[in-house]
């Protein structure tokens, strides 16, 4: 008897323990650092998904299956990725050329084989219609919305572009990869995105020249108000990286914050670094707000990068880790070669 109900036992057992189909591996979202993109490689090409981070129930989502040879870049930052991965002769039109960097760009504007939009609050249709552009990629700013539903409706492909709201410094230059995936040259961007977190994470972890950490300020008057980078921003993780302290650890959000000029005195004499004033010179500065003389850190080192504004705007966010060196670099006052800053003179 005992013996039956140990075959009956082994037959429920086999009967039960058939094979199961493995169910498919979930493709993985290729972007690590980013919260605001999501690209999934499928058998046919790719899904892109795009978070509004205005709107976090709106969601833009296409699926690509081949690359696009004309597109339309409405921001430099856009212009400057495309640039970083060796795709600018895809370009086929650019926001407005005063604001470009890269001197073959501003030569393929002037011999006409780029479009000059002028400005991406006003697109010109017809002029994208004459480029032959395919796709168009937008900051996603709010007055272009309108523009951007025509061009959809007559089967332009328009994609947001919200890299400029990431709060992680390599979550912006993450967005490469958006433009490998828009050129067919994914495999590149992942190249060059992975040297630029192999650069970014050396240069974080490299041993500092001082046991301090120097307190900061950054940001300029703005009417009757300060304005700086917010304690959640990507700058201020830059900031962080560098172990600057910073003089708006404590404030909230993730662009920009507003201070009173009187808030902002009330410690302004411990900080010894003042950056992104806003101007190139220190007349400048003065030119454009006379009591800057008055406040302690007028008289202490000061850099920006708007000697060269247009540079800073095409490249940085691709360069995450050029803009660390740089932070790195005045840290420690050690300046040996600066990518985008540069020091305050008269």
């Amino acid at each position: 008897m005992r013996s039956l109900w140990l075959l009956l036992l082994l037959v429920v057992w086999a009967c039960g323990s058939e094979p199961q189909q493995q169910r498919p591996k979930q493709a993985q979202n290729l972007c690590k650092y980013s919260k605001l993109l999501k690209i999934v490689p499928t058998e046919k090409g790719y899904i892109v998904e795009i978070q509004n981070p205005e709107q976090p129930k709106e969601q833009f989502k296409f699926q690509l299956k081949q690359s696009f040879e004309r597109i339309a870049a409405l921001s430099a930052t856009h212009v400057g990725m495309l640039s970083a991965i060796g795709q600018a002769q895809r370009l086929c039109a650019i926001p407005d050329k005063r604001y470009l960097h890269d001197p073959q760009i501003i030569k393929a504007v002037k011999r006409g084989q780029v479009a000059d939009l002028k400005s991406e609050q006003q697109l010109s249709i017809e002029k994208l219609l004459a480029q032959r552009t395919q796709a168009l990629v937008y900051s996603g700013f709010g007055p272009e919305q309108t523009q951007i539903k025509r061009l959809r409706s007559i089967g332009l492909t328009c994609i947001p572009n919200y890299e400029w709201r990431e709060t992680h410094p390599l979550a912006r230059a993450e967005w490469v990869l958006l433009f490998g995936v828009l050129t067919g040259q994914l495999d590149k961007a992942q190249r060059y995105f992975k040297q630029v977190c192999q650069n970014y994470q050396r240069i974080r972890t490299q041993p500092t020249l001082c046991n301090t950490n120097p307190f900061v300020i950054s940001g300029y008057v703005y009417g009757d108000q300060w304005v700086a980078p917010a304690a959640n921003s990507f700058e201020a993780k830059l900031y962080a990286d560098v172990d600057f302290t910073y003089y708006f650890n404590e404030s909230a959000g993730t662009g920009s914050c507003f201070s009173s000029i009187p808030s902002v005195l009330t410690n302004s004499a411990a900080v010894v670094l003042w950056l992104n004033p806003g101007q190139p010179t220190r007349a400048a500065l003065l030119q454009q707000y006379p009591k800057y003389k008055y406040f302690p850190f007028f008289k202490k080192r000061i850099f920006c990068y708007t000697h060269n504004t247009n540079f800073y705007w095409e490249c940085a966010a691709a360069h995450p880790d050029w803009v660390l060196s740089d932070l790195s670099q005045i840290r420690n006052g050690h300046v040996k070669k600066l990518h985008f800053y540069k020091e305050l003179r008269q």
